[in-house]
């Protein structure tokens, strides 16, 4: 029985620990060749970071790791390409200065990699022109980002720091335009949606998949994924609650189903793969993703900007309205969308508005003790549910089933 992958990140340590793979390469293969510069806005753990770590492999010719998986039966030459991938939540972002200097050190680290020398008394944006350069002597450069936006959101309710850092991040990613000949695939995904003149001003190649259809199962997990990777962890959980895997599965689906990312009438709807897996580990139902994933920065904004309470269901809002995270104007359904507390619920073709909701049992209850406790100032151990916001995945006490 192959282990849950919970927490790991990385996809060649996912393979060498025997953990369960969900394939997603069928769908990265039709991305990466039929396109070179992309952007995902995803809410928090839902694969980012393992989807970028999968990139980095295909990339940089590592076939062996694919064998068996749908990619490695499709045409692709598998040429190595030099790899530069960049998380920004593993950079110091206290302040701008900080934030360069992080830059600086993280690209210096991978030069030394490469066995080049970069200068000390070049910029970000310069450091990455100059390592791009360089390592594309060899071939076309791979530049991979994660959490692009990390450094922005943690000052979100600081908004004159806030700006600070995006100036910043926006004169470093302002390279990426000119190092076109050398770059073989871009990739940036994070939580927010910053308008591109606001951080990527220049990139207008960027190809922003958030709302497209073809890769709406991109990340995340669909009932027929779950069905086929774990049917044996589907039957022992089966068990342990005393009911039919049917059963099992029509609570799952009422617990964590329900995320879509298109506005097509039969997008394959997504169920939360960090709750999944807990749940499969654990054995029961509660809302593990709100314990472990609910940024501070939503917890921050939603106490300094005192949002009116409202009803979350059947809230309207154009793509626009979903796409655009302003640092001083930020609308609480765009904020909750795009943190994965409401859902596509439908798309109406007549006012060309998507339909929001709360995607399942979980984020009604999160979203109730989140909005309950910031707004009211209450202590959310006073609210009948998961004990809630900050605690790490390595604090919970899992009980194996």
């Amino acid at each position: 029985m192959k282990k849950l992958s919970i927490g790991i990140q990385t996809f060649s340590k996912l393979l060498k620990e025997n953990c369960v793979y969900v394939d997603k390469t069928k769908i990265i293969h039709q991305m990466i060749t039929s396109g070179t510069t992309y952007f995902l806005a995803r809410p928090r753990r839902f694969g980012k970071s393992l989807l970028i770590s999968t990139l980095a492999e295909i990339f940089s010719g590592n076939r062996d790791l694919f064998s068996g998986l749908d990619i490695d039966s499709l045409p692709y030459d598998w040429q190595k390409h030099p790899v530069v991938m960049i998380s920004f939540a593993g950079i110091s972002y206290a302040t701008p200065h900080e934030l360069e200097r992080g830059i600086k050190v993280y690209l210096q680290d991978i030069a030394k990699q490469h066995h080049i020398a970069l200068k000390e008394d070049l910029t970000p944006g310069e450091t990455l022109k100059t390592l791009v350069m360089q390592l594309a002597e060899t071939a076309p450069v791979a530049l991979l980002i994660d959490e692009y936006d990390y450094a922005i959101l943690q000052h979100i309710h600081h908004p004159e720091m806030a700006d600070a850092i995006r100036e910043t991040l926006k004169s470093f990613y302002g390279v990426i335009k000119d190092l076109d000949p050398y770059l073989k695939f871009v990739f940036l995904t994070g939580v927010s949606k910053f308008p591109k003149t606001s951080i990527f001003s220049g990139l207008n190649n960027l190809d922003d998949i958030t709302f497209d259809a073809t890769y709406n199962t991109l990340l995340g997990y669909t009932k027929a994924e779950i069905i086929t990777y774990f049917e044996e962890y589907l039957t022992k959980t089966a068990e342990y609650n005393s009911c039919s895997v049917d059963q099992l599965l029509e609570q799952m689906k009422e617990w964590y189903d329900g995320y879509q990312f298109a506005k097509q009438k039969n997008t394959a709807k997504i169920y939360n793969p960090f709750s999944v897996l807990l749940l499969f580990k654990k054995g029961e139902f509660a809302n593990y993703w709100f314990e472990t994933g609910t940024p501070t920065f939503l917890v921050n904004v939603l106490k300094c900007y005192h949002y009116p309470m409202q009803e979350f269901e059947s809230i309207e809002a154009t793509e626009s309205e979903l796409g655009r995270f302003e640092i001083r104007n930020i609308p609480l359904k765009t904020l909750l969308f795009q943190t994965g507390y409401l859902a596509i619920r439908t798309y109406n073709a007549t006012t060309k508005n998507y339909v929001l909701g709360y995607a399942n049992k979980e984020t009604v209850d999160s979203l109730s003790t989140l909005i309950l406790s910031a707004m009211t100032s209450l202590p959310e151990n006073q609210f009948n549910t998961f004990d809630t916001a900050t605690r790490n995945v390595s604090d919970v006490e899992y009980k194996e089933i």
